[in-house]
């Protein structure tokens, strides 16, 4: 019995043997890899979870004005005002298409430069805009920056007076052949942009939201970027 089972297992076998063997050990690997990165994220989606809510209570609790900045990037924010965004080095880690951790009428007001156009519309744009109403106190403020897509389309219609140099500065998102080139810029802007505003484009988004009082306004030095000021519309939305 013992003769026929060697004889039944030649080197063909044995090589296919190791080599199934060799298979299942990198799978084994791979998923204990897999496993320690995923413990690892957990680990971080933990302490990114503890933090926003140690920083929200004291918010709360302080009695003081609430005001956030939404889409602040990594940069520290002026005094007085709180950084959200998805990026380390904020105030709060968010993912602005969830939910907004405040309650209702909790937040004085709400800033946003250059963020609504990384929305498509209505979903998740209304979601966002949605939850900074339902977050603002009564009378509370919204104020919002985007891009102005008019530049572009008008570019489009008189080439000859557009200064690409001074609108197009995202060299991975320009890369002109003809004049709807200058629409493809502020459209996709290389995969970043989901919609395009102009002036009463933005109005009505704001209006069907609910709030009592859309307007434009003027540039903001307190508030607003000056590198974005020629080629930005201002709004403000009140509660």
């Amino acid at each position: 019995m013992v003769f026929l089972l060697k004889q039944d297992i030649n080197l063909e076998t044995v090589s296919d043997m190791e080599l199934n063997f060799e298979s299942w050990m990198t799978d084994l690997e791979r998923f204990a890899t897999w496993e320690e990165e995923w413990i690892k994220q957990n680990q971080a989606l933990a302490e990114i979870s503890d933090r926003n809510h140690n920083v929200i209570e004291q918010l709360l609790q302080s009695g003081e004005t609430i005001q956030l900045e939404l889409g602040a990037g990594s940069e520290q924010c002026r005094e007085g005002w709180t950084t959200v965004d998805m990026f380390p080095g904020c105030d709060l880690q968010l993912d602005l298409r969830e939910p907004l951790p405040f309650p209702d009428e909790s937040i004085s007001m709400i800033y946003s430069s250059h963020v609504l156009e990384h929305f498509a519309y209505p979903q998740p744009m209304k979601n966002l805009l949605s939850e900074c109403y339902r977050v603002l106190k009564k009378n509370g403020i919204f104020s919002v920056c985007v891009p102005n897509a008019r530049i572009y389309i008008e570019a489009y219609l008189n080439p000859e007076k557009f200064e690409s140099e001074k609108y197009c500065l995202y060299q991975p998102a320009y890369n002109y052949n003809s004049p709807i080139d200058y629409i493809n810029y502020i459209a996709y802007m290389a995969g970043h942009h989901c919609h395009m505003f102009d002036q009463k484009n933005l109005l009505a988004i704001l209006q069907n939201i609910g709030y009592s009082k859309v307007e434009l306004r003027d540039f903001d030095p307190t508030i607003d970027l000056e590198a974005r000021k020629h080629e930005s519309i201002y709004a403000e939305a009140k509660k």
